[in-house]
């Protein structure tokens, strides 16, 4: 395999092979499951919720940020012409195929997204009864049905990749459109390509970094059960529940102890949805504790100050995170990471009622997927979030219709049901933005009331909360306490001060008879902090104003060393202007503003480390034909392919890595040839740097030109090139 299909093997971007239809995929013996007609089993010991999500009906999102890319969102993926979205099918079935090839992983049929476009488009239909949205599901789900071979093989070619990974995610279309398209059509179609699925899918099941991602089969199948009530997706979710994994979080055990160093990471947070639709369906507690565990250990352990986590799509020790942050542009997966962690909040939220849930979904909403740019028309989206501390920029990736594509549209429809959560005594709120609610607060109850909550958070402290009702009615107004308070939260009701103090389970609540029109006002104090990537260490350090992540920017050079992050509040002053946005008191060319408001290819630095003021990534040197980009590094093995650098100081420092598969590079300083550098090492991504001290103070320019001969022992002669570390006078 090429270097660029190990590295998508080694990020669980690719699958090793592609399963082809008729005899290339594993076939185990069926077991004998329930038809779709069989009388369904009823629900025993299912876990109960404390709060209930509004399931996408009854919220609107006023005008604001939030709005403006769910309609964009929304907008995008109505446009995508049917029959682009069916020819694939179509072709593989004999049938006419109009349409053009949408091309990228679509065409490919890889990590294939059509399921999760059907359970975006039908969520937003939920939220907004959009017919648009219904139409377009009701009619991809006839015409795909009409593509389902007899045996149920209903993929897109001959040859998928990752069958269980397509699997699972028609599974949730098709459940979607169930739920919330009512769609007729779906029940029969979920049943057939199920019935396919535990007949051909592998039950070899290996633990920790299979690029098929069975283990997050379970959630979907579980959701499946509850929406039909057929036992045969019950018992086929509990195949492939993830029991190992999950029960190192129930039991508090090492993750990295006797297994893996390393784990996919958007798929390892994914599957803990599973562990909620379990315990909605059995009840049993383990499943609960193995959410509860999960979510301390990734806050701690794992999550960067936006809310993303896993550079390099990888879960690791911290020392190997805190490697990856400084060497890789690829920090945080984050259109999936952030659905991931959207359903996972959302199950702890409901089943605990403990409001802390909450916080981690601001951050995404806030600074993940609700920070990403536009897609580009071709189906590129921004699939890593860069917090290089040597400099970032948002850039989409270069291929179109990735996995990220897929659940772009599912997260962001999600926003409908992240912010309100109801149950007997009350309005829940988890999420300040401006927003109504439409809800009958009491069983029995026919008063309709409507809360309408105005703000501009996070630019302002102040969330106002208007309520209307055609009669007295009784209900608490429940605010989530959020953990990144500066102070003492205040409120007014009515106009006048009320006294505010937060439960055991983190919420404001104000319990009473409601009025036409009354008003609560809340005002949640934020100010500028620091928040280190290792507690223990100065740096690197990303800078917040609330749960706001701001990153900073500068005409030339990295502001890190010029920032004292011990004294945020003196050394800056606000834009007034502007809203969150500060200047540097003793450099007025250094700014710090959110980070979601940095536009595609706009640099910028969210990790501050004044140890990487000198170092600058390959984007910043200038490379010739022949060179591919990894995200983490420039790879090529193009004989002559050279690249460049210019710099400032005494001495160079080459950054990269040795792979077996290395060659040789002449390099140049100033002209001269200095040295002839063998990169090749017996492994793959072994240390590697080269340098060169010595040099007369002042600019120089080095150049790495591919050389045809190699070490005889290695496999190729590729060269790579993770950037440059200049080396200052003194």
């Amino acid at each position: 395999m090429n270097r660029a299909g190990s590295l998508l093997v080694a990020f669980g971007l690719l699958s090793v092979s592609a399963w082809a239809y008729a005899g290339q995929v594993p076939s185990v013996p069926a077991k004998q499951a329930p038809s779709a007609q069989a009388k369904p089993a009823p629900l025993a010991h299912g876990g109960k919720r404390v709060l209930e999500p509004f399931d996408y009906k009854g919220v609107t999102l006023e005008d604001g940020d939030l709005k403006r890319q769910f309609d964009e969102t929304r907008s995008y993926y109505l446009r995508i012409p049917n029959d682009d979205l069916l020819k694939g099918f179509r072709a593989r079935a004999g049938f006419p195929a109009p349409g053009v090839d949408l091309g990228g992983w679509y065409s490919s049929d890889t990590f294939h997204i059509f399921g999760q476009i059907l359970s975006g488009l039908a969520r937003m239909y939920a939220a907004t009864g959009d017919p648009a949205c219904k139409e377009k599901v009701d009619l991809l789900i006839r015409e795909w049905g009409k593509c389902i071979a007899p045996d149920g093989f209903f993929f897109y070619s001959s040859t998928p990749n990752a069958p269980h990974y397509i699997y699972d995610k028609m599974v949730g279309g098709l459940v979607d459109a169930i739920l919330y398209c009512h769609n007729a059509e779906a029940p029969a179609y979920l049943s057939r390509i199920t019935d396919w699925a535990d007949k051909n899918l592998a039950r070899t099941r290996p633990y920790g970094g299979d690029s098929n991602e069975w283990y997050t089969l379970s959630e979907n199948l579980y959701r499946a059960y509850l929406a039909t009530n057929d036992p045969k997706y019950r018992d086929f979710a509990q195949v492939w529940e993830y029991t190992e994994y999950w029960n190192r979080y129930a039991q508090k055990r090492d993750i990295f102890a006797g297994g893996p160093s390393a784990y996919h990471a958007y798929s390892h947070v994914n599957t803990l949805g599973g562990a909620g639709a379990a315990y909605l369906v059995t009840g049993e507690p383990h499943y609960l504790d193995t959410l509860r565990n999960a979510y301390d250990y990734l806050q701690t352990k794992e999550c960067f100050a936006t809310g993303g986590y896993g550079p390099n799509e990888q879960i690791t020790p911290p020392a190997a995170r805190r490697q990856m942050l400084e060497t890789s542009h690829n920090t945080f997966e984050t259109q999936c990471g952030s659905w991931a962690a959207f359903k996972m909040t959302k199950y702890l939220l409901s089943l605990t009622g403990d409001a802390r849930y909450g916080d981690w979904s601001e951050k995404l909403v806030l600074n993940g997927i609700g920070a990403s740019i536009p897609m580009s028309g071709d189906g590129r989206v921004l699939y890593y979030s860069d917090y290089n501390p040597s400099e970032g920029a948002k850039i989409n990736c270069a291929q179109g219709w990735s996995c990220c594509a897929g659940t772009r549209p599912e997260a962001i429809a999600d926003y409908y049901d992240q912010i309100y959560l109801h149950a007997p005594d009350g309005l829940y709120v988890s999420l300040y933005t401006p927003s109504t609610v439409r809800w009958t607060p009491m069983v029995g109850n026919s008063n309709v009331v409507t809360v309408r909550q105005t703000t501009r958070f996070p630019a302002s402290d102040t969330v106002e909360f208007t309520v209307q009702t055609a009669r007295p009615s009784l209900f608490g107004l429940h605010l989530r306490a959020p953990g990144w308070l500066a102070g003492r939260a205040t409120a007014e009701l009515n106009g006048k001060p009320i006294a505010l103090i937060a439960d055991a389970r983190h919420w404001f609540s104000i319990s009473r008879v409601w009025k036409e029109g009354e008003r609560l006002t809340l005002h949640l104090p934020m100010k500028l902090h620091a928040e280190r990537l290792d507690s223990a260490q100065p740096y690197p350090a990303a800078i917040l104003y609330g749960p706001v992540t701001l990153a900073a920017r500068m005409p030339k050079g990295n502001p890190a060393g010029k920032i004292d992050l011990t004294h945020l509040d003196q050394v800056f002053e606000s834009n007034e202007s502007e809203p969150l946005t500060y200047h540097l008191r003793a450099d007025p060319n250094v700014l710090l503003r959110p980070f979601a408001a940095y536009r595609e290819g706009e640099p910028y630095f969210l990790y501050l480390d004044p140890a990487s003021q000198n170092r600058a990534t390959y984007r910043a040197a200038t490379f010739s034909a022949g060179w591919n980009d990894s995200g983490q590094f420039r790879f090529g093995n193009t004989v002559g392919a050279t690249v460049e650098y210019s710099f400032e100081g005494v001495g160079i420092k080459w950054l990269g890595y040795r792979y077996d598969d290395a060659g040789r590079a002449e390099v140049r300083i100033d002209g001269k040839v200095v040295a002839i550098v063998d990169q090749y090492g017996p492994g793959r991504d072994l240390p590697f740097h080269w340098e060169k001290r010595g040099l007369a103070p002042g600019k120089h320019t080095i150049k790495l030109t591919l050389l045809p001969d190699k070490t005889p022992v290695s496999k190729d002669r590729f060269l790579n090139v993770a950037g440059f570390e200049a080396i200052p006078a003194g």
